[in-house]
């Protein structure tokens, strides 16, 4: 699936954990994991995906920092964190 360009798997309760392994989906451009039941931290690796220009992960339950590895998205254009418990600044 490395040659994908949008993912959109938002508002299906999904649970679990957040796969360090789609930072290998370096073609993704739109990246939807919104309104589920997602938990941890957001994966270094994630940070490879550097064809992103939406990422949207708002209102699930991820926690931890966001990674200094997401500066790299240069691409970017929305990034929803919102209603999770991030920390940092």
């Amino acid at each position: 699936m490395t040659s994908l360009t949008q993912l959109a798997l938002n508002e299906n309760n999904l649970s679990g954990r957040l796969p360090s392994s789609f930072g290998r989906m370096t073609d993704l451009e739109v990246l939807r994991l919104d309104s589920n039941q997602l938990t941890g931290s957001l994966p270094v690796e994630w940070g490879q995906m550097t064809s992103l220009t939406q990422l949207a992960l708002n209102e699930n339950n991820l926690s931890g920092r966001l990674p200094s590895s997401f500066g790299r998205m240069t691409d970017l254009e929305v990034l929803r964190l919102d209603s999770n418990q991030l920390t940092g600044s």
